[in-house]
């Protein structure tokens, strides 16, 4: 029950850095401060890193087979972003966001297996 509670917070805490980083993205880029390419890039870059860090905490939480915790947490942000984009954008799935997807997924399972070797 606890360990639920903790991937609640957790999910709530990256929606609420995704919804920061594209208000901060969404107003450099209307005042031309950064242009399209470069929000892509610093998007891009700062999911990966929040992707790693959360894959890092919930490793650092597991007991055993960090990259399986990394595995399930980066598959349901993926699953929570796909949904999002389904409901939302009515978009169709491309091959940049397989590419993407499975980078964010790595980058969570990376973070995971750092996460329960550095627990001490």
């Amino acid at each position: 029950m606890k360990f639920k509670n903790y991937y609640v917070t957790w999910i709530a805490l990256f929606l609420s850095y995704v919804f920061i980083l594209s208000l901060i993205l969404t107003i450099l880029n209307y005042f031309h401060i950064v242009y399209s390419n470069g929000c892509n890039i610093i998007s891009f870059l700062a999911m990966v890193i929040i992707f790693s860090f959360i894959g890092f905490k919930f490793g650092s939480k597991a007991l055993k087979k960090g990259y399986l915790e990394g595995i399930k947490v980066g598959s349901s942000l993926i699953f929570l972003f796909i949904i999002i984009n389904v409901l939302f954008l009515r978009a169709g799935f491309h091959f940049e966001q397989l590419v993407y997807y499975v980078v964010l997924l790595l980058s969570s399972t990376f973070g995971s297996m750092v996460g329960i070797s550095k627990k001490g």
